[in-house]
C-alpha cells in the first residue's frame, strides 16, 4: 500500500501553478512557467512507479490492473472536457477552427496528439494558441510512456531489484541523450515527443526505488530539500520560450522536483508544501490542468485579457476544477469494478468522444464549404511565410541551429547595385519581400527569430551569434550602402538602439531603423474573418495592442544620429489601419507579420528613404 503524501499534492500545486500563470497572461512575471509539466512528469514517474513495485513486491502486480486504475484515473474528466470544447467550438469558432479542434480531439482521444502537433504547428502558427486542447499533448506523452514502462519493470523484475535500477537507469540515459542531441536539431521534435521526455519521468522512477534511501540526518535532507526549491524557482524565473528546451536546460527543474520527494516528508520544505492551501489545490491539479486552457482560449478569441482581467478566467478554472474533481473525478475513481469492466468502460468512452469528433469534422467541413469567402480570409492564420522570408537559409527560426545560415547566398553583395543589409528578428524578416521589390536594390539578409538587431543583443546561441557576426564581422569589413534594422522593438530598447546605430554609422552610408508594427490582440486573419462571418465593419483601433509609445521613444532617442527612422505604425495606419491588400487579402497572417503583399505595400510607401543618393 503506498502512503499517500501531502507534499507532492503541494508540488502538484505549485507545478499547476506554474503552468496557470505562464498560459494566463503572466509570462514576463514568471516566463518559465512551463517548466510546471517537467514537475508533473516526475511526480508521475515517481508515483507510478512506487506502485508497480509494491504490487511487483506483492506478486499481485497485472496490466489488466494497471491500466485499470489509469482509466479511472484519467478518462472520465477528460472526456467531459472533452464534450465541452466540441460543443463550444461547434458553436463559437469559425469553421476552419472546428475542423482543426475535431481532428485534435480525435488525436488526443487516441493519446496520440503530442505527435499530431509535432506535425501541424510550428514557429509561426499562431492558429495553435487558439487550439483549446493543445495541453493534451503531456497526457499523451505520458500514456505512451505508459505502454512500455510497467512491462519494462515487470520483466526486469524477474531478475532482481538491482536489474530493475539498471533497466530504469538505461532507459533515461538513453532518453536524456537523446534529447540533448536532439534540442538543437529539431526543438520541436524534442519538446512534443514521448523518446525525449521520457527521462523526465525516469527521474521520477529512478527515486521510487529501494535503492535510493533517503539520508538519516534530517538536516542534510533539509538542506537537499530546499536546493531543489532554489532549482524549481530559478527555471521557472529564469527560462523563456527562447531557451533550448527541454534537453539540459529541464534537467534542474526535474532534479528539483526529485530532491524534494526523494528528502520528504519531513523537511521544511515538505511541511511548507503540505500546508491545507497547496494540498486543496493540489489535489484538483489534474482537472485544473485540463480546464484552465480550454477557459482562457475561450475566453480569449477576440483579444488577451489585460490589466489584471486575466484573474477572471482563472478564478473561473479554479471553480470549474472544483466541481470536476468533485463530481466527475471523486465519483469514478472510487468505484469498484472489475478490471475488465473499468478498461471496457474506458474504451467505450473513448471510442465515443472519436465518434463524435468525427462527426464535428464532417460538420465543420459543411459549414466552411457555406462560408467560402470567410475561409479565404481564416486560412492566412496558416499562411506560410518561410519562402518569403528564405526561413532557414536567412532567417533562423527556432528550430534552426547558426549552421543553416548560408552566408555565400544570404550575404553576397553587389558590384552595380545599391545594397541593403536587413538584420533583425522575424520584424525584419516580413520586410524581405518589400525590399527586394525595389528597383536597383540587392536585399542581404541576417535574420533569427526571437533576437533584436542591438549590441549585447540577447536571446538564444544562434541568434547572439548571428548578430555578433553581422556586427563585429561582416559589416566593419563590408560597407553597404543602406543598413536595415528591424524587430520586435520593447520599451526598454532604445537606448540600445542609439548604441548601436551609433557604433554602426562608419559601416553604412544610410541607417535606417524601422519602428514596431501595429501589433493586434489576436491573429488579424481571424479577426477579419470573424468580422465577415459576423456581417460587421471591422474597426482595427479595437483591437490594436498599445505600442506606439514604443515608437516615439526610438524616435526621439535616434535624433541627431543620422540615423532614417521610418514609423512602420503610422505608415499604415494613418488614420486607419490598412488590413486588406488590393486583392482582398489580409496584409498581416498573425498578429503582426506581414504576408509577402503586405510587406510590398509596406516598403513602397517608403521607398524614398531606402535611396542612398549616388
Amino acid at each position: 500500500m503506498i502512503t499517500h503524501r501531502q507534499d507532492i499534492d503541494g508540488l502538484r500545486a505549485v507545478a499547476v501553478i506554474f503552468v496557470i500563470l505562464y498560459h494566463c497572461g503572466f509570462d514576463r512575471i514568471l516566463p518559465g512557467g512551463f517548466i510546471g509539466v517537467d514537475i508533473f512528469f516526475v511526480i508521475s514517474g515517481y508515483l507510478i512507479t512506487k506502485i508497480i513495485l509494491a504490487d511487483v513486491g506483492d506478486g499481485r502486480f497485472s496490466i489488466g490492473n494497471f491500466y485499470s486504475r489509469r482509466a479511472k484515473r484519467i478518462l472520465p474528466a477528460v472526456v467531459v472536457m472533452y464534450a465541452v470544447v466540441m460543443a463550444a467550438s461547434y458553436f463559437t469558432m469559425l469553421p476552419d477552427e472546428s475542423l482543426r479542434v475535431f481532428k485534435s480531439v480525435t488525436s488526443s482521444a487516441l493519446f496520440a496528439s503530442n505527435a499530431y502537433f509535432y506535425f501541424t504547428t510550428g514557429y509561426f502558427d499562431d492558429s495553435s494558441e487558439f487550439n483549446p486542447v493543445l495541453h493534451t499533448w503531456s497526457l499523451s506523452v505520458e500514456e505512451q510512456f505508459y505502454v512500455f514502462f510497467p512491462l519494462i519493470v515487470m520483466l526486469a523484475s524477474r531478475y532482481g531489484r538491482r536489474a530493475t535500477g539498471m533497466a530504469i537507469a538505461g532507459l533515461f540515459a538513453v532518453s536524456i541523450i537523446a534529447s540533448i542531441i536532439t534540442v538543437p536539431i529539431n526543438r520541436s521534435a524534442a519538446f512534443y515527443l514521448v523518446q525525449y521526455r521520457a527521462w523526465e519521468l525516469l527521474v521520477g522512477a529512478l527515486i521510487a526505488g529501494p535503492a535510493l534511501p533517503k539520508f538519516a540526518d534530517a538536516r542534510i535532507n533539509d538542506v537537499l530539500s530546499a536546493i531543489g526549491a532554489l532549482l524549481i524557482g530559478l527555471s521557472a524565473l529564469l527560462l523563456s520560450k527562447t531557451s533550448e528546451f527541454p534537453g539540459l536546460t529541464a534537467l534542474p527543474a526535474t532534479a528539483g522536483t526529485a530532491l524534494i520527494i526523494w528528502t520528504g516528508p519531513g523537511t521544511l520544505v515538505s511541511k511548507l508544501l503540505s500546508l491545507r492551501v497547496a494540498t486543496a489545490i493540489g489535489l484538483i491539479s489534474y482537472s485544473l490542468y485540463l480546464w484552465h486552457w480550454p477557459i482562457w482560449v475561450f475566453s480569449n478569441q477576440y483579444g488577451a485579457w489585460e490589466h489584471g482581467w486575466q484573474l477572471v478566467p482563472i478564478a473561473l478554472s479554479l471553480v470549474v476544477a472544483y466541481v470536476s474533481w468533485r463530481f466527475v473525478e471523486t465519483p469514478f475513481r472510487t468505484m469498484r469494478y472489475r478490471p475488465a469492466v473499468s478498461v471496457a468502460a474506458g474504451a467505450a468512452s473513448i471510442a465515443s468522444v472519436a465518434m463524435l469528433a468525427f462527426v464535428g469534422q464532417l460538420a465543420a467541413d459543411q459549414m466552411k464549404e457555406d462560408n467560402t469567402a470567410v475561409e479565404r480570409v481564416a486560412e492566412f492564420a496558416d499562411y506560410d511565410p518561410s519562402k518569403a522570408f528564405r526561413s532557414g537559409q536567412c532567417f533562423l527560426t527556432s528550430n534552426d541551429g547558426i549552421e543553416k545560415y548560408d552566408r555565400d547566398a544570404c550575404l553576397a553583395l553587389s558590384d552595380n547595385q545599391q545594397n541593403i543589409a536587413l538584420v533583425g528578428d522575424s520584424h525584419a524578416a516580413h520586410l524581405y519581400p518589400g525590399l527586394r521589390a525595389l528597383s536597383g536594390a540587392n536585399v542581404i539578409q541576417a535574420n533569427a527569430s526571437g533576437c533584436r538587431p542591438t549590441l549585447d543583443a540577447e536571446g538564444e546561441e544562434r541568434c547572439i551569434e548571428l548578430m555578433n557576426y553581422m556586427f563585429k564581422d561582416f559589416l566593419p569589413s563590408h560597407k553597404v550602402d543602406v543598413l536595415v534594422l528591424a524587430g520586435r522593438w520593447t520599451k526598454d530598447d532604445a537606448k540600445l538602439i542609439r548604441k548601436t546605430v551609433d557604433y554602426l554609422s562608419p559601416f553604412a552610408k544610410k541607417i535606417v531603423v524601422f519602428g514596431p508594427v501595429a501589433e493586434y490582440k489576436s491573429s488579424l486573419p481571424r479577426l477579419l474573418a470573424h468580422s465577415l462571418y459576423d456581417k460587421q465593419p471591422f474597426k482595427a483601433a479595437d483591437h490594436l495592442v498599445p505600442r506606439q509609445h514604443i515608437g516615439l521613444d526610438i524616435q526621439d532617442a535616434l535624433a541627431g544620429s543620422g540615423a532614417t527612422y521610418i514609423s512602420t505604425y503610422k505608415t499604415m495606419c494613418n488614420p486607419d489601419c490598412v488590413v486588406w491588400t488590393k486583392s482582398g487579402d489580409p496584409v498581416q497572417f498573425d498578429y503582426g507579420h506581414f504576408t509577402a503583399d503586405g510587406s510590398r505595400i509596406l516598403i513602397s510607401r517608403v521607398k524614398q528613404a531606402l535611396v542612398v543618393q549616388r
